[in-house]
């Protein structure tokens, strides 16, 4: 082999070299840009979500229960959630139950309220049995065209804001257990909701009893005007959760597709 054969072969060999250096050193910077992009992604969305449905599971029941599921009138997937007791002197609740130490939790639901006067009522407290009278948190309740909360001091209900009936609305309230207020948001859809100007730092209908939530319920009693739900959804902290987001999904496809 000639001097100049040896020469091209040690040039050539060189040459990919460093093309190969610096593809390694480029998919070195790739990878990290984007496990640094999901590291991100993924602190942002490091609420915890304490319940999320939407009542697909819920049992059908006899058309008297009390909470049933519904296939009519429904607002996403097959099935809502049915609330109507009409009688006076007795309460029925669906409660949740809530494991968290954060002070702040969201609560996120689509509601329907047929046209009447009482309807159902929510309720969100720290309290270590399901319903007590003097747990603290956020009291509300639908009734003839509006929703309003209740407080044991003063005036007992308070009027939140106007409620259109026969038609579904996104509600989202934030509940902060230190403080003992809360914020009450409301649209026809989720993102109107969502980007709506709040009713502030609504008081709770007593004081917290512990700096955190324990539990959700409904609550219904004497109701003239039958309410549905559909998609539930519970989570730690005060701003909105990015459902179209799913990193951790995301950077396990990423992985996959860089080891081929």
């Amino acid at each position: 082999m000639n001097a100049s054969k040896i020469v091209s072969a040690e040039h050539y060999a060189k040459r990919i070299a460093i093309v190969a250096q610096r593809c390694f050193i480029s998919r070195l910077i790739l990878v990290a840009t984007i496990a640094l992009s999901f590291t991100c992604v993924e602190t942002t969305l490091a609420q915890k979500i304490l319940k999320q449905t939407g009542f697909e599971d819920q049992a059908v029941g006899k058309k008297e229960d009390t909470f049933q599921a519904s296939i009519d009138p429904v607002k996403t997937g097959k099935k809502s959630l049915a609330i109507f007791f009409k009688e006076q002197g007795r309460l029925r609740m669906l409660s949740y139950k809530l494991e968290t130490d954060k002070p702040i939790i969201s609560v996120e639901f689509w509601v329907y309220i047929e046209r009447g006067k009482q309807s159902f009522a929510i309720n969100i407290n720290s309290a270590e049995e399901p319903f007590d009278n003097n747990a603290g948190g956020p009291y509300v309740d639908w009734q003839a065209g509006i929703v309003r909360y209740h407080v044991h001091h003063g005036d007992p209900w308070r009027k939140i804001d106007d409620f259109p009936v026969n038609t579904w609305n996104y509600v989202r309230i934030v509940s902060n257990f230190e403080k003992s207020v809360f914020d009450f948001y409301m649209g026809n859809s989720r993102k109107t909701a969502l980007t709506s100007q709040p009713k502030k730092d609504l008081p709770f209908q007593n004081a917290a009893l512990k700096p955190r939530a324990k539990w959700f319920l409904f609550l219904a009693w004497a109701m003239t005007a039958r309410g549905y739900v559909d998609d539930l959804l519970i989570y730690e902290g005060g701003e909105p959760l990015n459902l179209a987001v799913t990193p951790t999904a995301k950077l396990a496809t990423f992985w996959g597709q860089l080891k081929q």
